[in-house]
C-alpha cells in the first residue's frame, strides 16, 4: 500500500461517489469489484516501480492507461467476466481512478498530474 493510505476510508470515499445506477451489470459486486481495484493499482504501482516496498515513491511515473488496463485485465480475469462485462468493467475502472485521484487529493497524499 501507498504509505498513509487507509484502504477502507478510500473504499468508503469512493463507493459514496460511484453509483450502482451508472454499472447496473455490475451493481451487486460494486463493494468487491472495487476493493478488488485499489489492490490491483496497488499492485501496479509496485510492480512497476511507482512505489518502493515501504510504500513510498518510487522511481517511475503513474502511467494511467497502462493502469487501466492493468486493472481491467486483472479484476476481469478474476473474476471470470465475459467480454460484455468486461467492456462494462472498464466503465466502472474509469470512474474509479477519477474518484481514486479524488481522494489522494483530499488527503494531500499524491498529485498525478
Amino acid at each position: 500500500m501507498m504509505r498513509g493510505y487507509d484502504k477502507a476510508e478510500a473504499l468508503d470515499f469512493i463507493l459514496q461517489r460511484i453509483h450502482a445506477k451508472d454499472h447496473p451489470e455490475l451493481a451487486e459486486m460494486l463493494p468487491e469489484l472495487i476493493s478488488q481495484t485499489i489492490d490491483a493499482d496497488m499492485d501496479y504501482m509496485h510492480s512497476h516501480h511507482v512505489l518502493d516496498e515501504e510504500g513510498n515513491a518510487g522511481t517511475e511515473y503513474y502511467e494511467d492507461d497502462e493502469a487501466f488496463e492493468y486493472m481491467v485485465e486483472t479484476l476481469a480475469q478474476n473474476n471470470h467476466l465475459d467480454p460484455v462485462r468486461a467492456v462494462k468493467l472498464a466503465s466502472l475502472v474509469d470512474d474509479y481512478m477519477d474518484y481514486q485521484q479524488a481522494y489522494l487529493e483530499s488527503k494531500g497524499l499524491v498529485d498525478w498530474e
